[in-house]
């Protein structure tokens, strides 16, 4: 995974307002990230498809079309835990895929839609949705950006139940509870509080990022910065 990629986004993530849900601030910066037009985020449990969040009134329309019609590319991906990239709805094979959704979400200004898988414990749990008013291929950087942020937001929805929400980005890839890390993590966040002047809970907030991205026990990461092999950053500091 792309650390790099993954400190932008979480910067744009800490830069949006603070009094959304983290779901909603994930779908803002998708459609800011992108340059599309609306994002939604919706998940399948126990067999009922519902939304969570959306960039904007339109977008949580097209969301709701694909619920009320039992068609669209988030149920691909739930079936098939892989990207459904449809940059055409008018042509044969959408129009043969979703023959409601397609047609529905063209009358709703929406003529290309994407969706990324939210994957926990090897399962797609719902889709981070994409949509476009223009036909026409999503470019590499804007998948990858999109291929992330759905991990975020998998990683959000996956905690939509508990209370282990920690201030800043409020993304958890590890429980967040102090008993729940041993005393290097905690050392490791003390030393990133003070470093960037921010609280032990964003430092930690740091620390799971990282290890999320780079796919590492989050006690290694610590490791390293506490042993000065790692420097983290401070949100500000990256473009």
């Amino acid at each position: 995974m792309d650390q790099r990629r993954l400190e932008r986004l979480l910067t744009s993530l800490h830069n949006t307002d603070s009094s959304t849900s983290v779901l909603q601030r994930i779908c803002v910066v998708c459609v800011d990230t992108t340059a599309l037009d609306g994002v939604g985020v919706s998940r399948i449990v126990g067999g009922q498809h519902e939304m969570l969040a959306a960039s904007d009134a339109d977008a949580a329309r097209v969301e709701m079309l694909q619920i009320e019609l039992h068609q669209g590319p988030c149920l691909d991906v739930v079936a098939s835990f892989r990207p459904s990239l449809e940059p055409d709805l008018t042509s044969p094979r959408a129009v043969d895929r979703w023959p409601g959704f397609a047609r529905a979400a063209l009358e709703s200004g929406v003529a290309a839609a994407f969706a990324f898988p939210l994957m926990t414990g090897g399962v797609a749990i719902g889709a981070l949705d994409v949509y476009s008013t223009r036909r026409g291929d999503m470019e590499s950087d804007q998948v990858e950006d999109a291929l992330l942020l759905a991990d975020l937001a998998a990683l959000a929805v996956d905690r939509l139940d508990t209370s282990t929400i920690v201030q800043g980005v409020e993304l958890a890839a590890e429980p967040v509870e102090e008993w729940a890390h041993g005393a290097i993590v905690h050392n490791a966040s003390g030393m990133v509080s003070e470093q960037l002047g921010v609280g032990v809970g964003e430092a930690l907030l740091r620390l799971r990022a990282i290890a999320f991205a780079t796919e590492r026990r989050v006690a290694d990461v610590a490791r390293d910065v506490v042993d000065r092999r790692m420097r983290i950053e401070s949100w500000s500091d990256r473009d």
